[in-house]
């Protein structure tokens, strides 16, 4: 890690002449998109890539996930009917992206107010769940009433944190405006922070099997 800071600022210099070459070497763009795999899900992400290069750059992304509409899990806790408290039925995520870009040259010829282009953009995934534990709300149930008693919280263990992630889009600029549309794919492990949840009875929490996470988006972003 020393030597490649030590080198990043040797070539800092370098960078700099071709950001100067640029005329709007920066661009602010946020994200909004939905995960096709994890149930359902939504994803947001501002980011802030310095193009350094006419057909490369760097950036870095902070994006926020999060389940929705996920049905409680029940299960029997000391003979008591119990289910998962109600914060904490949908997974959440934080995850800081550090990415490298490549940008196609512009497919739109002799255009200078309007640039279309393709960008792949590479990178890793720092991601931190909202909640590395369950709780559980405790009822005692007397005819069709369910009086909440006690909470019982289980421990998830061997998290995962450290992934990888490739995004592709197109995008359009319209001046210093860009509007994109994409696919982006990632080892993330969706359930990291509840796939080895043991309950009381000694059973696992039940999670879905690990695959690719995989989304769509849309993005606007604005150059300067």
């Amino acid at each position: 890690m020393k030597k490649f800071l030590i080198l990043f600022a040797l070539l800092l210099p370098s960078l700099e002449i071709f950001a100067k070459k640029e005329k709007n070497p920066f661009t602010a763009t946020l994200y909004g998109g939905i995960y096709l795999n994890n149930d359902q899900a939504w994803s947001i992400e501002p980011s802030i890539a310095w193009h350094f290069h006419k057909y490369m750059g760097v950036a870095f992304g902070m994006e926020l996930t999060s389940q929705y509409n996920q049905p409680s899990r029940q299960t029997t806790i000391n003979g008591k009917e119990a289910s998962l408290t109600d914060n904490e039925k949908n997974i959440a995520w934080i995850i800081f992206k550090p990415t490298v870009i490549f940008k196609s040259p512009n497919l739109l010829k002799n255009k200078e107010y309007i640039r279309l282009w393709l960008q792949a953009e590479p990178g890793i995934s720092l991601a931190c769940p909202f909640r590395n534990s369950l709780t559980y709300d405790i009822y005692d149930i007397k005819g069709d009433v369910g009086t909440m008693v006690d909470y019982m919280k289980f421990p998830n263990k061997g998290l995962k944190w450290f992934y990888w992630n490739a995004r592709l889009s197109i995008n359009v600029a319209f001046d210093c405006f860009v509007v994109g549309a994409g696919y982006g794919i990632s080892n993330l492990d969706y359930y990291s922070g509840r796939r080895n949840v043991t309950l009381q009875n000694g059973s696992k929490f039940w999670v879905p099997k690990k695959e690719l996470s995989q989304n769509i988006f849309l993005s606007i972003g604005y150059q300067f």
